[in-house]
């Protein structure tokens, strides 16, 4: 689909093309921060969806650069909620293994070079340069054989095998983007392992408008012969996910709720037990507050154990198991930025009741503060409910982040002001918003900031630059 929003961003890129990247290597060697910042700017401006066959254009731009099917393994990791973080946990036990890991990841909260991991890193900014010549290049030959522009994710998910050729990592974790099935991460016809995350109603006018019919879209990630990873939730997605996996030929790896459990909630840790399929069951550490990061993580090790399976590799002692899983640190889940404040990146109505899960368990001597915000192609409506009759937040701040698709001071108010119970007022813009957050706090207070990944990025630049003062 295209809108006029996207073509304008696509008249702007084009615009660029012939002024913003013949620069001399002279340039680009002594300033790659700038260089960094024009590069995100242009790959911003492309648009998000674009008419005609996506997948086969991925595939016709990952040829021109010799980046074809290849040796290096991947594990794909497709679902709703619990993406990024089950990639995480995936990077942490394979670095922990010894191999060297690419990790492709999205969205990005701060910088786009987030999205592109060595070793759990960000890609530093000559490399990232450096791919982005290669495929900028690229696209332009493309565009000039076929008449067709990657879009926005094809072009990073590009970027992304270039920069893994680059730095010759031994094995490749995708997360895909939107869906699965027609996700540009999906432009590959091998996968050793698809690991499916929880599943909720999440961009329901482009996924469906059921679970079922979601979870059928993120099942497309599933290639023949492949080993499929998820655990047992619900009987409708279960039937989907076990479909997919007999008609592509695959092989199931299905995890039982029995086979891991939270043995204690500790400050700042959770300890867990989990059903290896090596050592029985083992006791685990996360440092997090997030209880849905259990089932993350019995994932990521599930995902591990069927790799090694299959590879016929020496699994790691449990011990290495239990570092990888304690060290693993993902930006925006449950996340203490500051003392008693917390970023969660929950943005759907199974996202939120998983995120008031979280917050019920942790201790809190005074008030509970509530900063809000949301995009306006989520359901808003219900993550607003949720929040206010969970009952848990005595006050709260909801944020106008001024940008496009960010939700105005009068609809946060037609939604909030349903609810009295609890104090609510309106900021214009994330600065003024934490700003009246820390006004309001006391030191037994905590705030909670929730709603939106684009909030939680806005917010991490705002401390960042407190930290930079």
């Amino acid at each position: 689909m295209t809108d006029h929003t996207s073509m304008e961003k696509q008249m702007r890129a084009s615009n660029v093309r012939d002024s913003l990247f013949h620069m001399d290597d002279n340039f680009f060697n002594d300033n790659p921060e700038e260089y960094c910042e024009k590069i995100e700017a242009y790959i911003g401006d492309l648009p998000r969806f674009a008419n005609g066959d996506g997948l086969m254009r991925t595939r016709k731009l990952l040829k021109l650069l010799s980046v074809r099917e290849c040796a290096i393994p991947r594990i794909h990791v497709a679902g709703t909620n619990g993406k990024g973080s089950t990639c995480a946990y995936l990077q942490s036990l394979f670095t922990e293994h010894g191999y060297k890991v690419g990790g492709f990841i999205s969205p990005h909260l701060v910088t786009m070079r987030e999205r592109f991991l060595i070793d759990r890193k960000p890609v530093d900014k000559r490399t990232f340069a450096r791919a982005f010549q290669k495929v900028y290049l690229a696209a332009a030959e493309l565009e000039k054989q076929e008449k067709e522009y990657p879009v926005f994710m094809e072009f990073l998910f590009v970027m992304g095998m270039v920069i893994f050729n680059m730095k010759d990592v031994e094995l490749i974790i995708l997360e895909t983007g939107l869906g699965g099935r027609l996700d540009a991460t999906n432009a590959y016809d091998k996968t050793d392992v698809c690991v499916l995350t929880s599943i909720g109603l999440d961009h329901c006018k482009i996924l469906g408008d059921t679970k079922e019919k979601i979870a059928a879209e993120k099942a497309g990630i599933i290639k023949k012969g492949a080993d499929v990873v998820f655990i047992d939730t619900e009987t409708g997605i279960t039937d989907v996910f076990m479909h997919a996996a007999y008609v592509r030929h695959a092989n199931v790896n299905k995890i039982d709720k029995s086979q891991f459990y939270v043995e204690k909630i500790k400050h700042k840790n959770i300890d867990f037990s989990y059903k290896s399929s090596y050592y029985n069951y083992i006791s685990l550490t996360l440092s997090t507050y997030a209880l849905y990061q259990v089932d993350n993580a019995a994932l990521a090790l599930r995902a591990y154990e069927v790799f090694c399976m299959r590879h016929e590799l020496t699994p790691m002692s449990a011990e290495k198991m239990k570092n990888a899983m304690l060290y693993t640190f993902w930006e925006g889940r449950m996340e203490e930025v500051d003392k008693d404040i917390f970023f969660d990146g929950a943005h759907n109505e199974d996202g939120i009741r998983a995120f008031l899960q979280s917050v019920q368990a942790i201790p809190c001597q005074g008030k509970r503060i509530l900063c809000f915000s949301a995009v306006d192609d989520k359901d808003y409506q219900q993550m607003i409910t949720l929040l206010c009759e969970s009952r848990l937040f005595s006050e709260a701040v909801a944020i106008d982040m001024e940008i496009r698709r960010g939700l105005g001071i009068e609809t946060l108010q037609r939604y909030f002001s349903h609810f009295s119970r609890m104090n609510v007022c309106y900021e214009m813009g994330v600065q003024n918003g934490i700003n009246r957050c820390l006004s309001i706090k006391t030191d037994a207070d905590q705030v909670f900031i929730v709603g939106s990944l684009y909030l939680v990025g806005l917010i991490k630049t705002v401390f960042r630059r407190k930290s930079n003062d």
